[in-house]
């Protein structure tokens, strides 16, 4: 979902919409009798989700960029008829008085018998938390359903001045031909995305999967074309939020449930005297709203079931409170029905109805909004009846034409109720408007951004950021690659790139092959050959999957550079769901391009270049329940949402000492962890610690060297950015890369920085490592550059193994909603020639 988010991002700055006038309605809510301030009164626009309550002086006030003469307010409390309000330029200008006349209705007697007061919500709440186990959907052993999801994208506020953009006009002029489709307000909206999908949904406990299987998806879009991934995340799965939970993740934030455990941490509650009924059951009415306005926390009502039912959630229908800092979205509402499951005599409760809308609006005051709207009705619920565990061991299964050869019948017979004539029409207006030039230019630039290769057909260009770089070794590198994708081959995927130094004057070459023989499984075998400039570093294998870190290791000065042949052949799958192995075996020949001699010193002094040849076999293990992948039109996985569990990782690669021609022999072993962590109000934290061992003798090039960053001001959060590439060297090592953001809970306190939507972080970086006496008898020289002679303060030197590398900092993210900036110190291994602090900054759209 966050990816989708990101692409609708893009084709809104790209669209460059400028908004309606913007108003804010004033006023206060008053007794129409005695005239007195009615407090914390609900006012809001008629047939949107847009509003608030009015403050302990009745006053409340109402941001609105819509049409003022088609809106009309409404104001409502606890024992008054509402009112409503017809507004137009006139009255808009000055605070309107809403006065609100006693309901003639009679509210049930309320006795109070404790000495000491308290909130009537409490007793039943505190139920709610009682009865989790029993009616958590996550408790049962297993149920499945049948779901059913459309998801609409739109683009609003089409005024005057949004009609004249050229790409605009494109768009509308291609929709001559059908009727006009309008929001709720009845104002004209233009659609960018529409899906529908019908799947099946599995969970099974101990462990907890959960597998959605895509049966049908009928996909529409003006953004990036990748119908394969985009199938795997409109399904009901990605927005089925658990508010049993104290919290849930969205768009990599934690929301806070309106019942969670630490409900009175978070919450004000207001229960309304009479029950009402859901479905025919009988159910508790509470309102809810933040105890502080910053929390990402929600205004709305909640219905609990009465005793009968075991005090089970029957319904919410919840609003984002105004004051939580998130970037770009205008509001979220959700709204949730569950139904009752008979079983063992007792109700499990899943979900029947969810309801999801969000409106991405907070770009810039003239821009347009977009909003989004999903929504997914379930039936046919199965409890307690588990397949195999086999069958769990993958979070979305995509049926092979699922995205291909649907019909109207088939949509009639499983969508829960008829689209109308002007909801059909919706997908082609879509094809229509993709087939403009200037909708195509757009889309093509996004998927170019998101995708990181030009697609032409079965064939794409790239990766873009491999393009170009500049190092010591080679001045300007030029290069150009090639990938196919799912149009070439649903099996089959090719990939190959060639490149050239400036300087060195030395052609670079590369390719591979990979055949998938389990998509379920993600089984695949490869092979690839490269002939290709590296540098010494360390731990690849923690990010060999990240294309920007790759291609970051081809810039700056290669202290220790060498040439590599490499021809590889290996084997992944899929063991059960979230575990991952890669067998690999590869034969190597490295050249080093710094003076290297493997055995002892120098001969009388003069530089040697030992040529290494190698075979090894490498071994990996990744474990990480809690973390989402979806196939890619590549045909590679990308993570795309993960949630506080842990991912482990443990590789091994062994040396073969003379088999086929190898003059070397090590091993080495490496472990790591890595895992986003929700702390609730005080933020999020994400952590990397890592280590690994040498045991054996190895050579200098397979010795571990930690990722610096030679790029001077840009951040890198996976490197020590104040530690050059090539500083440190060891076989032996153990790391912690921290980061924690506050999410605004520090600059939220201070009023004027408030308004600015700023956040800290802190940030700490910390690296253990020594050089066992067994690797440190090989003679080493960095590389000279033209005109520099021997400087002994540029060799790689081993940590000292009492006293580890620490970096730590903070720093201020979310400046003009992109920008991010780091103040870094360096506290340890201070030299005359080191980095000791550093301002480095980072771009990126981020919510």
């Amino acid at each position: 979902m966050t990816r989708t988010l990101s692409v609708v991002l893009f084709l809104v700055i790209q669209f460059n919409i400028y908004a309606q006038n913007s108003y804010t309605i004033k006023g206060h809510v008053i007794d129409a009798k005695t005239s007195d301030p009615i407090p914390y009164a609900s006012v809001y626009i008629e047939g949107t989700t847009t509003g608030t309550l009015s403050d302990i002086n009745g006053v409340f006030n109402i941001p609105y960029d819509g049409d003022i003469n088609t809106c009309v307010i409404i104001a409502s409390f606890m024992g008054y008829t509402k009112k409503q309000v017809k507004l137009n330029k006139n009255n808009i200008t000055r605070d309107i008085t809403i006065k609100l006349k006693e309901s003639a209705q009679e509210l049930d007697e309320v006795v109070i018998k404790s000495k000491k007061w308290e909130n009537p919500a409490w007793p039943i709440l505190r139920s709610v938390q009682d009865n989790k186990n029993i009616n958590d959907k996550t408790k049962l052993k297993s149920y499945q359903y049948e779901s059913y999801t459309k998801t609409d994208i739109w683009v609003g506020n089409v005024n005057e001045n949004f009609k004249q953009k050229k790409v605009v006009k494109d768009i509308l002029d291609s929709f001559d031909n059908f009727e006009q489709i309008t929001d709720e307000t009845g104002q004209p909206i233009i659609p960018i995305f529409s899906a529908e999908t019908h799947s099946n949904l599995y969970f099974i406990k101990n462990p907890n999967a959960e597998t959605e299987e895509i049966l049908k998806s009928r996909i529409r879009s003006l953004g990036p074309d990748d119908d394969e991934m985009v199938s795997q995340i409109v399904g009901s799965s990605f927005v089925d939020f658990n508010l049993y939970r104290n919290s849930f993740l969205f768009l990599n934030k934690s929301f806070i449930s309106p019942i969670t455990s630490e409900w009175r941490n978070f919450y004000d509650y207001t229960l309304q005297p009479k029950k009402v009924e859901i479905n025919g059951i009988s159910c508790h009415e509470i309102d809810f709203e933040p105890r502080r306005v910053e929390d990402l926390a929600f205004y709305g009502t909640i219905y609990i079931a009465d005793s009968v039912n075991n005090f089970a959630l029957v319904k919410i229908d919840a609003t984002l409170g105004k004051g939580a800092n998130i970037n770009f979205v205008d509001s979220v509402h959700i709204d949730q029905e569950y139904s009752p499951i008979l079983q063992n005599e007792t109700y499990s409760w899943l979900p029947q109805k969810q309801n999801f809308t969000l409106s991405v609006g907070k770009i810039a005051d003239k821009w347009a909004k977009v909003k989004i709207h999903i929504k997914v009705s379930n039936k046919n619920f199965i409890v307690d009846k588990p397949k195999p565990r086999k069958f769990y061991e993958q979070p979305v299964i995509v049926d092979t034409d699922a995205y291909v050869n649907s019909n109207a019948e088939y949509w009639n017979e499983h969508r829960p109720e008829k689209l109308s004539i002007k909801e059909e029409q919706v997908f082609s207006m879509i094809d229509s408007a993709e087939d403009t030039p200037r909708v195509k230019l757009i889309a093509g630039v996004g998927d170019m951004i998101i995708s990181g290769h030009k697609k032409i057909g079965k064939i794409e260009l790239g990766p873009i950021p491999f393009l170009y770089a500049n190092n010591s070794v080679e001045s300007s590198r030029f290069q150009l690659g090639f990938r196919t994708n799912n149009e070439f081959s649903n099996k089959i995927a090719l990939s190959g790139f060639a490149a050239y130094g400036t300087k060195d004057k030395e052609w670079k070459y590369g390719g591979s092959f990979r055949y998938i023989t389990n998509r379920e499984k993600w089984s695949i075998i490869g092979v690839s050959y490269y002939n290709d400039l590296r540098r010494v570093s360390v731990n690849q294998a923690n990010f060999n999957s990240r294309p920007l870190f790759i291609a970051a290791l081809r810039w700056g000065d290669m202290r220790y550079p060498y040439m590599e042949k490499n021809a590889s052949l290996w084997y992944e799958t899929d063991i059960t769901r979230g575990l991952n192995v890669i067998g690999k075996f590869s034969k190597r020949i490295l050249d080093p391009l710094f003076p290297y001699k493997q055995e002892g010193d120098f001969t009388d002094g003069n530089p040697s270049y030992d040529r290494l040849n190698g075979s090894e076999l490498y071994f990996k293990l990744t474990y990480g329940l809690g973390h989402k992948y979806v196939a890619t039109r590549g045909h590679k996985r990308k993570l795309i949402a993960q949630d506080n569990t842990p991912r482990f990782t443990i590789d091994y690669t062994l040396g073969l000492p003379d088999f086929l021609g190898s003059n070397y022999g090590y091993q080495q072993i490496r472990v790591g962890i890595d895992q986003k962590l929700a702390i609730g109000k005080f933020g999020t934290s994400a952590y990397v610690l890592s280590g690994g061992i040498i045991p054996t003798k190895a050579p200098f090039p397979m010795l571990a060297m930690p990722f610096g960053n030679n790029v001077p001001v840009l951040y890198n959060k996976f490197a020590f950015n104040l530690m050059n590439l090539g500083e440190f060297v060891g076989d032996k090592w153990a790391s912690l890369q921290l980061m924690h953001r506050f999410e605004g809970n520090i600059l939220n306190r201070i009023p004027l920085i408030k308004k600015l939507g700023w956040r800290t972080v802190g940030i700490c970086n910390i690296m253990y490592g020594e050089l066992s006496p067994q690797n440190s008898n090989q003679a080493v020289h960095p590389q000279l550059l033209p005109g520099e002679v021997y400087d002994p303060s540029r060799e790689a030197k081993p940590l000292q193994s009492d006293l580890p590398y620490v970096e730590v900092g903070t720093g201020v993210e979310n400046i003009f909603k992109v920008m991010r900036v780091y103040t870094i110190w360096r506290t340890t291994y201070h030299t005359v020639d080191s980095r000791n602090f550093g301002v480095y900054v980072a771009f990126g759209l981020s919510f």
